[in-house]
């Protein structure tokens, strides 16, 4: 360990919408050749915290880890696709997550549990960064796709790697359960304690 670690927080569908968009990405590279996120397993990233020190990163977590458990688990869509454009005419294709209200305040709940000011769209990356000319190959094959698939969101799970170590990789830290089932109002009631824990 060099003495600082980087923490990704995430949620895992099941098995059937990985190999799913597993597929998607496959398919994709027989199109444009090799991109940064055709060999990732799908999920829905939640948040990242860089260069943090692993006593105290971890120290922290043991403290939410009470706040995150009594969130209720989420039935999250994948509904179709879209994509973000970014920087330098990059642009990014991925799985939507359909947005409802339900949705809305649970994404707002983890929000505030993680301590999280920035808003993110929860999505499913299948090509990540690709340049236009690959987007404008593959757009065309993703546009009019319906797939739609219902999975529960149970669980979060944290990674960690080591910061400066060039060929680090993701390694499981831990998985929390969701286990709270008496509804958000109650949950979100409960996680409004003045501890602010904002250390990410």
């Amino acid at each position: 360990m060099t003495g600082y670690a980087d923490y990704l927080f995430l949620l895992s569908p099941p098995q059937p919408v990985i190999d799913e968009v597993a597929r998607y990405k496959k398919a994709s590279a027989k199109h444009i050749g090799d991109f940064s996120s055709m060999n990732s397993n799908a999920h829905i990233s939640v948040m990242t915290a860089e260069r943090q020190k692993p006593y105290f990163a971890e120290n922290t977590l043991s403290r939410l880890e009470q706040r995150l458990a009594i969130m209720p688990p989420i039935l999250l869509h994948i509904d179709g696709f879209k994509y973000f454009e970014h920087l330098h005419d990059k642009k990014t294709i991925y799985a939507a997550i359909r947005n409802t209200p339900a949705v809305d305040d649970w994404f707002e709940l983890m929000r505030k549990n993680l301590g999280i000011k920035k808003v993110f769209l929860p999505h499913v990356t299948v090509c990540r960064n690709i340049s236009n000319e690959q987007f404008n190959t593959l757009w065309p094959h993703f546009r009019h796709k319906r797939w739609t698939e219902p999975f529960w969101a149970n669980e979060l799970t944290i990674a960690r790697r080591e910061t400066f170590e060039p060929f680090a990789k993701w390694q499981t830290l831990k998985r929390i359960s969701f286990k709270g089932n008496k509804g958000l109002a109650e949950t979100t009631n409960k996680t409004d304690s003045n501890e602010q824990i904002n250390l990410f």
